[in-house]
């Protein structure tokens, strides 16, 4: 089999899309399958990435990114060229392909609560991602939560409708390169701070966070600092001159590199996201030994098993008893720092990568 992926959101910054296109390559790769495979990116993508993406493969360069309706037509142009089997995508397919296709589909967001994006994100992601479906031969979610949500909207998409785990990197375990102190002084950190980390988003729930983080700062005398890992999105300037005015540290994009660093130096993850196709950083960080303080709702609790602590995200008073029961208790933090641990085994990009083929 030959098998393209549009890996155009490599080098852009894209959060969870970007990084579920990084290991699925590298997945791919360890696992040695397709025959061949075809990796479309830009030239900042690239650059960033230099190895190919498989022992027997090619990266092709498709230039610069362009607008999105352009970028679909590059996408069809190299499509014709190289003549691959199946087209793999992430929620947009091109108008016109020439082989099998196959469209990832990380969430529903943008249906579910179009309150969440901007009216004309919302709509194109709806029409486009809509248009896919219905186009696509297989569509992969990343969760059992995801696949109803699309077949919620998309019952005819059942017999095509296929359910994929990412996996995560090896790198994220708790012994590190030794280098850690190093990164954390480059990214202006000390160990044993409170981690969010995700995109400034509004389905990401950072202003409750803000709020339980100042509710806990009241009731205890001695808080770690609390720190924003993400890209702002949105309208979200407002609420990072709150977090600042708050003590929040906010270091900005994380490079993958140090994403372990990161995990491991933490005394815990607050993820209260509202909407999750999967949720990875709180896998992540149990591979890396930190205990998550989850949101109950949508994909998470799928994600985590019974490794984390789960919460509303619309509570913030349960959400500052969360994080002050972790701080306190430390039978409840080493408990979830092993549940974590094993469960986070279950992740592995080459298993991701044999299962993906296996549905193509």
């Amino acid at each position: 089999m030959h098998l393209a992926i549009n890996a155009t959101e490599i080098g852009r910054q894209r959060g969870g899309n970007e990084s579920y296109l990084s290991g699925l390559l590298r997945g791919l790769a360890d696992a040695g399958i397709p025959d061949y495979t075809s990796v479309l990116m830009t030239e900042t993508g690239i650059a960033q990435r230099p190895e190919p993406g498989s022992s027997r493969g090619q990266q092709v360069n498709i230039g610069r990114y362009h607008r999105l309706y352009f970028n679909l037509w590059q996408q069809t142009a190299v499509l014709r060229q190289i003549r691959p089997d199946w087209y793999l995508s992430t929620f947009f397919l091109p108008p016109v392909v020439s082989c099998r296709t196959a469209v990832l589909v990380h969430d529903y967001s943008f249906r579910v609560h179009p309150e969440y994006f901007p009216p004309v994100t919302a709509l194109y992601m709806r029409v486009l991602t809509a248009s896919a479906i219905q186009q696509a031969d297989r569509v992969i979610a990343l969760s059992h939560f995801t696949r109803e949500e699309i077949l919620r909207f998309h019952p005819d998409a059942e017999g095509k409708t296929r359910v994929v785990y990412p996996g995560i990197d090896q790198s994220f375990s708790v012994q590190g390169d030794g280098r850690d102190m190093e990164r954390l002084q480059r990214l202006g950190l000390a160990p044993g701070y409170i981690l969010a980390l995700g995109n400034i988003h509004p389905r990401k729930s950072h202003s409750r966070l803000l709020e339980a983080y100042v509710l806990l700062k009241k009731d205890r005398q001695v808080v770690p600092p609390m720190v924003w890992a993400g890209t702002p999105r949105w309208e979200s300037s407002d609420l990072l001159d709150r977090a600042r005015d708050a003590g929040v540290i906010l270091p900005g994009y994380i490079h993958a590199e140090d994403l372990p660093t990161l995990y491991r130096q933490a005394t815990m993850l607050v993820y209260p996201s509202l909407y999750e196709g999967f949720g990875l950083p709180p896998v992540e960080a149990m591979a890396c030994g930190t205990p998550s303080i989850v949101s109950n709702t949508t994909s998470l609790p799928e994600a985590v098993g019974g490794a984390a602590l789960l919460i509303d995200p619309a509570n913030v008073v349960t959400m500052a008893d969360a994080m002050a029961r972790l701080l306190e208790d430390a039978e409840l933090h080493l408990k979830l720092r092993q549940a974590g641990l094993e469960h986070a085994r279950r992740f592995v990009w080459a298993e991701t990568a044999q299962r993906l083929i296996s549905v193509l």
